[in-house]
């Protein structure tokens, strides 16, 4: 079975929240590609840029796409991961979505193709079927935020993560509302996750915000320092631990990164996000690594669409020790823009594993909620998809 052709397209979706530091995020970015096999069978990724543009990625694409085109599934597989490694050694800028949306695919197809029962079997295996998913709390007014935190509780979440303000009265108020109401609905159990993105420039600055978290019992803080500074992030480490757990997200890079973190003693926790190393497949290694390291791992979010969602299902599935749970829950659970007919259900702080079905791609979604033009192609969608249904029939 190989691969006959490749189409895709760029959705854009509205959005409104506001991230550490009071940084408005008005709209998320999705590359989603779907590939058809000679035998007819189609293929569909997704993928988010990072730290690239999506113009970058989608330039990336093209380029992948002449590699893989012909080839069979494993070899297109092993192909992508081959070409990613040998940018990573390179220590160039890496289009982490291209990739992220080309290997996904691949996974997806080759979970239709007999050879695998699930997408989960094909990155290594089917671990649980019921995932832990996380809940996220966005920057806003400290009473608001902790009316997110009851119904997160009241709903079954066991952690939960939350974003920060820079200024230190501002971030007082928000865990002490925080850590008031997870004390009222007897929440003690449930994690609590401060997300800085890089809040504190100084180590003395980071210090004080980690003395007032701690204060407050929060359990971890993420990315408290710019990705640069990993020798204040260690002396931040030492200071607290173990109190509080570092957990780095804008450090990671490339894998090996995560050797030096345990070298440096710097983190107790390394994030892995989508589109943060590309390929599922690099991206479960990296996580393996970083637990024979003796250091935990988190697998993020970066708002994906349902299809995107899925294949973090699959990732989570096939880690054999679950650190913490899934905290990418998809951008219809966040907005309502369901990409598919039957969106996941979260129940009890939980989400069952599922797979994608092309036919259940709501391929009139552009119109029905009225998200962004489509940047580099001019059909929609169900065209893009209808173009490869038409070439099997």
């Amino acid at each position: 079975m190989y691969i006959k052709a490749l189409d895709g397209t760029v959705l854009s979706f509205p959005t409104s929240h506001y991230i550490s530091g009071w940084r408005l995020v008005t709209k998320t970015i999705h590359l989603i590609i779907f590939l058809l096999t000679d035998s007819g069978l189609i293929g569909v990724g997704e993928g988010t840029p990072y730290s690239t543009s999506i113009a970058d990625d989608y330039t990336k694409i093209l380029s992948l796409a002449r590699e893989i085109r012909g080839l069979s599934l494993e070899d297109a597989l092993n192909t992508l991961r081959s070409s990613e490694y040998s940018e990573f050694r390179r220590e160039k800028q890496v289009n982490y979505g291209a990739y992220l949306a080309l290997e996904s695919a691949i996974i997806h197809a080759l979970a239709h193709s007999g050879k695998a029962k699930c997408e989960a079997e094909v990155l290594g295996g089917v671990y649980r079927t019921e995932i832990p998913v996380a809940f996220t709390i966005f920057l806003g007014h400290p009473v608001i935020m902790s009316r997110r935190l009851e119904e997160a509780i009241n709903s079954g979440y066991k952690h939960v993560k939350f974003k920060i303000p820079c200024n230190l009265e501002e971030l007082r108020r928000v865990v002490e509302a925080l850590h008031s109401m997870r004390k009222q609905y007897a929440g003690e159990e449930t994690v609590l996750r401060a997300d800085a993105n890089e809040c504190f420039p100084t180590f003395e600055k980071a210090e004080k915000a980690l003395s007032i978290m701690e204060r407050y019992s929060v359990n971890i803080v993420e990315q408290p320092m710019p990705r640069d500074r990993l020798g204040d992030t260690a002396k931040l480490r030492k200071r607290f631990h173990p109190a509080i757990e570092i957990m780095l997200d804008e450090s990671l890079r490339k894998p090996s990164d995560v050797e030096l973190f345990a070298q440096m003693e710097v983190a107790d926790i390394v994030n892995f996000h989508p589109s943060k190393l590309g390929c599922l497949s690099i991206t479960r290694e990296a996580i393996l690594k970083t637990q024979e390291l003796g250091m935990k791992a988190n697998i993020g979010s970066a708002f994906m669409t349902d299809i995107g969602f899925f294949h973090y299902l699959s990732l989570a599935s096939s880690i054999p020790r679950l650190d913490y749970p899934l905290e990418e829950v998809g951008l219809s659970n966040f907005y309502g823009y369901s990409i598919v007919s039957n969106p996941p259900k979260i129940t009890e702080g939980y989400v069952s594993l599922q797979d994608i079905n092309v036919a259940s791609l709501d391929f009139y979604l552009a119109e029905k909620f009225k998200i962004n033009k489509i940047v580099f192609f001019k059909e929609q969608v169900a065209h893009a998809v209808k173009k490869l249904l038409d070439t099997v029939m």
